[in-house]
């Protein structure tokens, strides 16, 4: 088998731009090396196949289509190529700060829902400091629970959403990452600022601090919406005290991505983790809410307003 990927290979450099072919076996050279399923996928049989896909192509655009085909063989369901066009059309969808809704319901509950978060440059910043800025508003003496909604939150980067929702969450470890090699990376806030292990994220200066902690319940909306990063920020919720879960079942994209650079400015965005919850429970798929209802809110509200 070794024999015929190098016969291929040689046979390629003459039929193909050497570019090209060298862009193409980099990118497979980071999904083996770092893919969440590296250990599921016969690593010679696909490169074999893709380069025979090499064959009159010039361009290093042209290996884009096979790359993206070798990303959907992974089997993940959520890797996938940023190339400069696609990451200028998110730019252009994304370059405004999301709204944080809020409101206190019954003179009692506050509500606060998390919208999904791509933006970049100093939007994430912005965006952590928008919903600390709505918890200061809800922060009040009366408030007896809170209503974290989390049905629209699509995903995106999902630091500025564990650091913007810190006062609630408190110091200390949220959930984790698991790598291919069983290795966990916990998701940490302490001292102003998240953390992935030792990797400090994200930080706002003097970042605010809960002053009504006598609260009784927590209660976490989520639905088919909540995907990818709004499934970090559930799970960072999960056996969280005094906190249950309402609505549908999730997207089931509760896998860490990773950013990988390519030559020509384009990313390869690489599932290398499943998200783990603060009691190193596994997911990988959907969460699934304590009291299944297509009316959170309402049902929600209820429970909180129960003595």
């Amino acid at each position: 088998m070794k024999k015929a990927l190098v016969v291929i290979s040689t046979l390629l450099l003459f039929s193909c731009g050497s570019k090209a072919l060298s862009y193409l076996n980099t990118a497979i050279d980071i999904m083996e090396e770092n893919s969440i399923k590296k250990k599921e996928i016969d690593w010679k049989e696909l490169r074999t196949s893709a380069l025979a896909e090499m064959k009159g192509k010039e361009s290093i655009e042209e290996t884009y289509p096979i790359i993206e085909k070798i990303l959907r063989e992974l089997g993940d369901n959520h890797s996938f190529l940023l190339t400069e066009q696609l990451r200028t059309k998110m730019r252009q969808a994304h370059e405004n700060l999301p709204i944080v809704e809020y409101k206190i319901i019954n003179k009692q509950i506050a509500y606060l829902k998390i919208p999904a978060f791509m933006g970049s440059d100093s939007l994430p910043n912005n965006f952590a400091e928008s919903i600390q800025k709505q918890i200061k508003k809800l922060d009040k003496k009366e408030i007896k629970s809170w209503i974290i909604d989390l049905t629209e939150n699509t995903g995106g980067n999902m630091w500025p959403m564990y650091l913007g929702l810190s006062p609630i969450l408190g110091d200390g470890i949220s959930g984790y990452f698991l790598d291919s090699e069983n290795k966990f990376y916990e998701w940490r806030y302490s001292n102003n600022a998240v953390y992935e292990g030792k990797t400090k994220h994200l930080e706002i200066e003097d970042s605010y601090v809960l002053n009504n902690t006598d609260y009784d319940k927590i209660a976490v909306l989520i639905g088919r919406k909540t995907a990818s990063s709004g499934e970090a920020i559930a799970i960072a919720f999960k056996e969280f005290p005094k906190t249950q879960f309402f609505g549908e079942f999730t997207h089931g994209l509760t896998t860490g991505n990773s950013i990988h650079p390519l030559s020509d400015g384009a990313k390869l965005i690489l599932t290398t983790s499943i998200f783990v919850d603060r009691t190193k429970t596994i997911y990988g798929g959907p969460i699934e809410p304590d009291i299944y209802t297509t009316k959170p809110e309402e049902k929600a509200v209820k429970w909180l307003m129960e003595k």
